[in-house]
């Protein structure tokens, strides 16, 4: 273990009141306020980082707790959408897109050539104090060399802010690792002793179109069948589609649709993993879930985007402290499994669970909408004629833990989470950047120690631009390790885009194949789109022997993951449904 230490606090922002008032503290070095609130955190964000050694600077993971910044934005954006609805039209395209808050990480990597990973915490209840956890764990454990931790802080008298940022270092760090490396600290995971420094899935939970249940989304999806339905949960006569992938979830009155399906999902994730309730040392992480909107309280059906007043109606009984809201667009669950993944590999907590949920309600619906991401009949994922995503309804659990917690409880996992990456950057708010997905998919590789797979499960909603930057990142990544038609599809034509619960049915689809040693194909797809180095499949064919598989995991506003799930049948015992 490594005794961490912390650099002087650097504090900036957009509220000159508030800067004013901190200058005569010794313990904080108080930056001239920014024009802008992006402005702002770049400056403060390049100032913390300069404290670091020049050959971590670059890749230093940074960790951000931004919980009022997301309710305001969000909370302006829900407005935007009763407005709109009240007056009988659509949102104009300048109001659509509520900025996600790692998009501020997103300016750094643009503005300042920071390309580290970067995470964002929005928990209504101590998002700072989890970040600084995370930095202060993963740093003594040797999982990282450096870290850096920011907030950015609402002043309630303005609409300023305050941008905090610190970094966490071990004590001899100087980055000679990364150089000898001939990268950054990224390149080479110092982990503490111990007799198997994985972590595993233990247990996977879900439920969509389908129905409850992994076994009938996985058989649905090799039998070709696409969950189809008409949009009922609110009147969708403004928007260009009606199409959607609904549950038959139905809910007493005034209880969310959300909460019932993440329920059910979780039932079956743990009984899977084996057990009859979440251990005490619990780190629950609730992927792509707002905190509670005081501001728009009122708004019709705003309890299926954001969590209840009391911000723990999710959690299930884990310590608030261990309850985490992380927000990554359509990324949010692989980013919620590499946060879950560092806090079980430092030992901050023995079991983790990540959730996630779409709740069909009218606010997503408009933002893609208005953006023209929709399709106007379904979705075709990889499709030379694919026009846009369908949006699916339903939910899904992962429950990890190291691979000597599940042995040492006598549980076989599913797989081992053998690499991941998540990045914040890329140009543009909706558009996939190859060049970053591509860099997602070698980190990965790199840390699982692989340089091919025997399956990619692509994320691919059926976006024209999505899809085919997918194709050309893997095509990146097949050009310099050799592959040769390496399989890949896509389930979103099945059981439709469940946004930033897209992850979910993904893990399960990769796991399942692991077992049963068979490729899931394209639900929708006619006309594959060529690739040169991977192949789009149609249809399911068996993989005898299959040990790898990619699962890529993109979102708006620059939010990057990829991953890998290592495993195979042989190394599992008989599937049960009933645990």
């Amino acid at each position: 273990m490594t005794t961490p230490k912390t650099s002087t606090v650097i504090v900036g922002g957009t509220a000159p009141r508030v800067l004013d008032g901190l200058r005569s503290r010794r313990d904080l070095s108080v930056l001239a306020p920014g024009e802008t609130l992006a402005a702002a955190f770049v400056e403060v964000l390049s100032t913390a980082l300069g404290h670091l050694p020049p050959s971590l600077r670059a890749g230093v993971p940074v960790v951000m707790a931004a919980t009022d910044y997301c309710v305001t934005t969000t909370s302006r954006y829900v407005a935007r959408c009763v407005e709109a609805e009240a007056g009988g039209r659509r949102l104009r395209p300048s109001e659509a897109m509520s900025p996600e808050p790692a998009q501020l990480l997103q300016e750094l990597a643009e503005v300042s050539g920071w390309d580290g990973p970067g995470y964002v915490l929005i928990s209504p209840r101590g998002a700072t104090s989890q970040a600084t956890r995370w930095a202060l764990g993963a740093v003594s454990a040797g999982l990282h060399e450096a870290m850096a931790v920011c907030e950015v802080l609402r002043d309630p008298d303005s609409d300023g802010y305050r941008v905090a940022a610190v970094t966490v270092t071990a004590a001899d760090a100087d980055g000679s690792r990364a150089s000898r490396a001939g990268g950054t600290a990224r390149t080479g995971p110092r982990l503490p002793p111990r007799a198997d420094p994985s972590v595993v899935v233990s247990g996977t939970g879900l439920v969509t179109a389908f129905g409850d249940g992994g076994d009938a989304f996985w058989q649905n999806l090799l039998d070709g069948n696409r969950g189809l339905s008409e949009l009922t949960r609110f009147d969708a006569s403004r928007f260009r589609s009606r199409t959607v992938c609904q549950t038959d979830v139905e809910t007493p009155h005034g209880q969310p649709a959300r909460r019932a399906l993440v329920d059910r999902a979780r039932r079956e994730a743990l009984r899977e993993a084996g057990l009859d309730r979440l251990p005490g040392r619990t780190l629950l992480v609730s992927a792509g879930v707002v905190p509670h909107l005081p501001q728009v309280g009122d708004a019709p059906r705003i309890d299926e985007i954001a969590l209840e007043p009391g911000g723990n109606d999710d959690a299930a009984g884990v310590a608030p402290q261990n309850a985490v809201l992380m927000a990554h667009a359509c990324a949010s669950g692989a980013f919620g499994l590499a946060m879950a993944r560092e806090w079980l590999l430092c030992g901050l907590a023995d079991t983790a669970v990540v959730t996630g949920v779409s709740s069909l309600n009218s606010y997503d619906y408009a933002c893609l909408d208005v953006l023209r991401a929709t399709s106007t009949s379904a979705a075709r994922p990889f499709d030379e004629e694919r026009s846009g995503v369908t949006i699916g309804e339903g939910a899904g659990v992962i429950v990890l833990e190291s691979a000597e917690h599940a042995a040492a409880r006598g549980h076989t996992p599913l797989a081992t989470l053998s690499g991941i990456s998540c990045r914040v950057a890329g140009q543009g708010i909706s558009r996939l950047n190859a060049h970053i997905g591509a860099a997602c998919m070698r980190e990965a590789l790199a840390m699982a120690g692989l340089t091919s797979v025997d399956y990619v499960h692509g994320h691919a909603p059926g976006t024209r631009q999505g899809d085919e930057a997918e194709l050309l990142a893997l095509d990146q990544v097949g050009a310099e390790h050799g592959w040769r038609g390496v399989p890949v599809s896509s389930y979103k034509g099945a059981a439709g885009h469940l946004l930033h619960a897209s992850v979910f049915p993904a893990v399960v689809a990769a796991v399942r194949a692991l077992h049963h040693e068979v490729l899931p194909g394209t639900p929708g797809l006619r006309k594959p789109l060529d690739a040169r180095h991977v192949r789009v499949l149609r249809d399911p064919e068996p993989c005898d022997g299959i040990r790898s598989v990619m699962v890529n995991n993109f979102g708006f506003g620059g939010n990057n993951a990829a991953f890998l799930l290592t495993g195979g049948a042989a190394g599992h015992s008989e599937w049960s449904t009933d645990g």
